[in-house]
């Protein structure tokens, strides 16, 4: 989507015409009438929990549900009195897979009768029982009717429950009349909450939308990857009403992916690692189509979700939506919820729409940050260079003396390396370098520094760590060395190294010295026979 974006809100809620059939059928007291079902239009009713999300989810439901009573109130009202009902109560089905009713709007004022509390139980049962037949039924004693019961739909055609009239004595309007009557109450009911959740939904895309736009100014400005990641999965949450998202790089060329970014509600098994090929989201991305599932059990027989071999989401729903390059994904938003239905197509989207805004700026972002690594980087061993081993080792002196604790510098020398050059040639020498590098590198935290500092000399930074804990990394990383079988034209190399260890506590003297102390300690230990460690502050 280069170049220009189109954000149309539409909200629209029109009337039901709705035609009923009524025939007698007689079931001990009880008379019922089968109501004929209205026309299904496209659109579905609207639920305040698929849309809201976390902590705010209850308190904005909670509002809903009030304003909906409040707005119903004064025509149930007009209702009582016209056919001199003690009350009349609107009826709902409870929100997910459940068939329980509950009472959503009643004409008494104060707060709203339980179900569970209301009436008999034969009575509560005849309420269940007309709504879920989609019948007219009434309730009578000494043969005039006290409850009359007619179900509801709203204009997505879904059924939604039943009006109910009650009175301790008898209905003002005879029984063929108010038979006659209660469909077109029920109707009307059925068109107010379908305004009122039309109204509501207008509103929520309305906020959707100025988040759009606010998103999209703000993306010019970011040029940072990693707080331009973060932001994006925030802002994937907050258009869509998911609970979580995740930002996947992916290389097209390639086939593969990483996850960059993810929210802090994200499942631990999907915050982070490679994302293959034959995965959900690798299949999202290589196709350049996004998908959606409102209910992502239906995933179980898909494979995993970024991995082949990851636990995926066993619930919920979930949407991967490729960011595109042309024909090119560069990456992909993932958003998800733990509850099915949670995520609609219409918030998808705008997490769609989100995407193709961020593709500009996550690229510029990413193609920046690749050209300062580059310049960071050894070539050779893909270790840090020196320019950036030097700003580090500041950085970390800097947090330790504001967080306190101690940090510790290891530097490393490749025993006689000049001979394994003499010997077998420049080559060697590299693949010797490369292999090293890769012990030291796959042997400390991520949090850690691992640079080459020129020639065969090698560093490490790292924060927060003890001399007793530096030393210990450093000998278990000089013992992996030692057990490296490098092969080189037919032969296999073994090399070791020597370590020198210090350490900077919080505060004290020693700052500027940390660099020359571990130094020292380096030639301590060549000079007491190499492959070995020497440590001290």
């Amino acid at each position: 989507m280069d170049g220009a974006l189109a954000l149309v809100v539409v909200g629209s809620a029109a009337g039901v015409a709705a035609g009923f059939w009524l025939g007698a059928r007689r079931r001990g007291a009880v008379e019922a009438e089968r109501v004929e079902s209205s026309p299904t239009p496209t659109r579905a009713p609207i639920d305040a929990l698929q849309v809201l999300r976390g902590a705010d989810a209850a308190m904005f439901a909670e509002r809903d549900a009030q304003e909906l009573a409040d707005e119903l109130r004064p025509y149930l009202v007009d209702v009582a009195r016209q056919h001199g009902a003690s009350e009349v109560t609107l009826w709902r089905r409870a929100g997910g897979e459940t068939e329980t009713l509950e009472i959503v709007a009643s004409s008494a004022a104060g707060e709203l009768p339980r179900a569970t509390a209301w009436g008999t139980a034969p009575e509560r049962a005849l309420v269940t029982w007309s709504a879920a037949e989609q019948m007219v039924g009434f309730e009578r004693r000494d043969g005039e009717p006290r409850i009359a019961i007619c179900p509801v739909r709203f204009a997505s055609g879904e059924p939604a429950g039943a009006i109910v009239l009650a009175t301790s004595e008898r209905f003002l309007t005879a029984r063929d009349a108010l038979r006659d009557w209660m469909p077109r109450h029920a109707a009307q009911v059925g068109r107010l909450a379908s305004l009122f959740a039309a109204r509501n939904e207008v509103a929520r895309q309305s906020q959707f939308t100025r988040a759009l736009l606010r998103i999209a100014r703000d993306l010019q400005r970011a040029h940072e990857p990693e707080a331009l990641e973060s932001a994006l999965c925030d802002y994937a949450v907050e258009v869509t009403g998911a609970e979580y998202a995740m930002l996947l790089r992916w290389n097209a060329e390639s086939r593969s992916g990483l996850v960059s970014a993810s929210s802090k509600q994200a499942p631990d098994s999907l915050r982070e690692g490679r994302v293959t090929a034959t995965s959900v989201a690798g299949v999202s991305c290589s196709e350049g189509t996004a998908s959606f599932w409102e209910d992502a059990r239906f995933l179980s027989d898909r494979g995993g979700v970024l991995r082949d071999d990851d636990a995926g989401v066993v619930a919920g729903s979930l949407a991967v939506l490729p960011m595109m390059r042309g024909s090119d994904a560069i990456g992909a938003i993932i958003v998800g919820a733990s509850v099915p239905g949670v995520l609609r197509a219409l918030e998808i989207r705008n997490g769609s729409v989100l995407s193709a805004l961020a593709v500009n700026a996550l690229e510029t972002a990413w193609e920046l940050a690749d050209a300062s690594r580059r310049s960071r980087t050894d070539a050779l061993t893909g270790l840090w260079n020196r320019r950036h081993f030097d700003e580090q080792l500041e950085r970390v002196l800097a947090e330790t003396d504001r967080f306190g604790g101690s940090c510790a510098l290891v530097i490393c020398d490749i025993d006689f390396f000049k001979r394994v050059n003499d010997t077998h040639g420049h080559d060697a020498g590299d693949v010797v370098l490369q292999q090293v590098s890769r012990v030291l590198h796959e042997g400390v935290r991520s949090v850690d520094v691992c640079a080459r500092l020129g020639g065969e000399e090698l560093a490490l930074i790292l924060p927060q760590t003890s001399l007793e804990g530096a030393a210990e990394l450093a000998e278990r990383l000089r013992q992996g060395i030692q057990a490296l079988e490098v092969p080189q034209a037919g032969r296999t190399l073994q090399v070791t190294v020597s370590m020198g260890v210090a350490t900077y506590h919080a505060g004290s003297a020693g700052r500027a010295t940390l660099f020359k102390r571990a130094d020292e300690r380096l030639y301590a230990a060549k000079h007491a026979g190499r492959n070995q460690v020497v440590a001290g502050d």
